[in-house]
């Protein structure tokens, strides 16, 4: 089976027409079904080697039990009982006291057998349950396999594949099974890097519902043990797993607000299971078709609930601004800002005033931002996979904290770098020195600081994450006031948060207009410092 899936993907790049992507559909359907019937068959397997693993000890300690008792003289029935064997020495008084001490020996033998043989027969169906489990799992996938091989079997995407490999996977499908997938399992595409976006938006949406119900369901649950619980959960952390589960529920409000306010634009990650808070990302505009996409990636305390919202709105200005520049110079292109909270920033909020000092401590390490990096390098790599344009204009924006999570995500090794402009602002450190450390071309990676910023002053320029990258041989753009190349009065940066928020005047600030210009790749008319 693999060796003929390697022949189809050998030949896949330059075997092209129906016939091919019939083929590869096949293929896929076949892997996927093959990869199901060794998973019921491991699962079957694994239940005779737990059986054998359980009972096996269990039953020989019965045995040794039983054993000891009949080399004692002592009768053992078949349900565990014990009798002593009769005692005549011809002295009455003798056998009564030496009968009464046989009997108390068959008590206690009987003590130790009639437990471990319920133990053995407790066992016993455990086992069999499990074995009747994975027997009937094996014969259903088998009856599904060889009775709708090629119908209703679905292909399954291959878990851990590149963003070029998951695209494969959507084009070899049918029409029919691309709807199948959507409407029976949006999660295999919903968050998966190299799907069109639109299918990821349709997919994600399409679990708001499922993922509703089963946040409630855990809130519930963990809301009865708290109440059952004399002590709360203070001891168990149930008190905590229900603050976030709560705290989830508000993420996924959040996100339905958002795409209900911007009908237009497309969720392409929603992820409420595998962190403490809820992870999403959101396009405003069409990446798949644009000429030039951004990505936005925020910082500290930055989270679903309190921020994602106004994220996006914040895309909606940098994208308008993008596209204005764009027509001032007679460029008829297009922009997608994308605002990507697909990672678990440092936080200090939380349920436990120990949240405060674990978010201070989390700032000064890389621990978040390395584990961010690996999904947004990913994420880059997907938005180029998917993109119709030949060669879009990716410039990957990152804020405060999230500028070092951007930093290390240029550095990630992967097929290539999709991106080709960097802006840092409010950063602590993005663990390079110059735009060859980041896989950049020189004179593509710009920094913003403002002197008021205390996340600049304080932890930058101390060098946590490397060189200041208001020192390093990057771009230096302004953030301060003045008018900019088109002749707009901009107000400039006096604090962490105003880097891309609008002005007294309801203009872009410098530090905007600068990011706009860089998205649109018009960076010859950013303003240096």
């Amino acid at each position: 089976m693999n060796a003929a899936r390697s022949h189809i993907d050998t030949v896949q790049w330059s075997w092209h027409g129906s016939a091919a992507a019939a083929a590869g559909s096949r293929s896929a359907t076949e892997v996927g079904a093959a990869r199901r019937t060794a998973t019921a068959g491991t699962a079957l397997a694994d239940a005779l080697l737990g059986a054998a693993a359980s009972i096996g000890p269990a039953r020989l300690a019965a045995l040794s039990i039983a054993d000891e008792a009949i080399a004692s003289g002592f009768a053992v029935a078949d349900d565990g009982r014990v009798s002593a064997p009769p005692f005549v020495s011809g002295n009455a008084l003798a056998d009564l006291l030496i009968q009464a001490q046989l009997a108390e020996q068959a008590t206690v033998f009987e003590a130790r057998l009639v437990p471990a043989l319920a133990t053995v027969g407790e066992l016993d169906a455990r086992a069999g349950a499990a074995l009747d489990t994975a027997t009937a799992q094996l014969g259903a996938t088998a009856e599904a396999v060889t009775g709708n091989l090629g119908t209703d079997v679905l292909p399954e995407p291959t878990p851990g594949t590149t963003a070029a490999e998951n695209k494969k996977y959507w084009d070899l499908l049918t029409e029919e099974q691309r709807h199948r997938v959507i409407e029976e399992h949006p999660d295999w595409v919903g968050s998966r890097d190299g799907i069109p976006s639109a299918v990821r938006h349709e997919a994600n949406v399409g679990r708001f519902d499922d993922e509703r119900a089963r946040l409630e369901a855990e809130r519930d649950r963990l809301q009865a043990k708290h109440d059952d619980n004399l002590f709360g959960g203070a001891f168990t952390g149930d008190d905590t797993a229900l603050w976030y589960a709560e705290q989830k529920l508000r993420d996924l409000e959040e996100v339905e607000n958002v795409v209900a306010g911007n009908p237009e634009g497309r969720l392409m990650l929603l992820d409420l299971q595998s962190g403490e808070r809820g992870m999403a990302a959101f396009a405003v505009g069409d990446p798949d078709t644009a000429d030039h996409i951004s990505v936005t990636t925020p910082g500290l305390n930055s989270n679903v609930d309190d921020s994602f919202n106004a994220m996006v709105k914040e895309a909606c200005l940098l994208r308008s601004e993008a596209e204005y520049q764009l027509d001032t110079v007679g460029r008829d292109e297009t922009v997608a800002s994308i605002a990507w909270l697909g990672y678990g920033p440092p936080q200090t909020t939380g349920p436990s005033v120990l949240d405060v000092a674990r978010g201070v401590l989390e700032v000064i390490q890389s621990d978040r931002a390395e584990a961010g990096a690996a999904k947004l390098a990913r994420f880059y790599d997907g938005l180029d996979v998917a993109s119709t344009r030949p060669n879009p204009h990716i410039t990957a924006l990152g804020h405060s904290y999230g500028s070092l999570t951007t930093g290390l995500a240029l550095q990630d090794p992967g097929p290539g770098q999709s991106v080709d402009d960097a802006v840092f602002y409010g950063s602590p450190g993005v663990n390079a020195s110059d735009e060859s450390d980041l896989g950049l071309t020189e004179g593509h990676a710009y920094v913003m600081e403002a002197d008021e910023d205390r996340i600049v002053t304080e932890i930058g320029k101390v060098r946590v994450f490397g060189p200041d990258p208001g020192t390093a041989e990057f771009e230096q753009l302004s953030v301060n006031a003045g008018v900019s190349p088109d002749s707009v009065i901009r107000d400039g940066v006096h604090s962490h948060s105003q880097y891309s928020q609008l002005g007294n005047n309801a203009e872009l600030r410098m530090s905007g207009y600068n990011m706009a210009v860089v998205v649109a790749g018009l960076s010859e008319q950013a303003v240096r410092r």
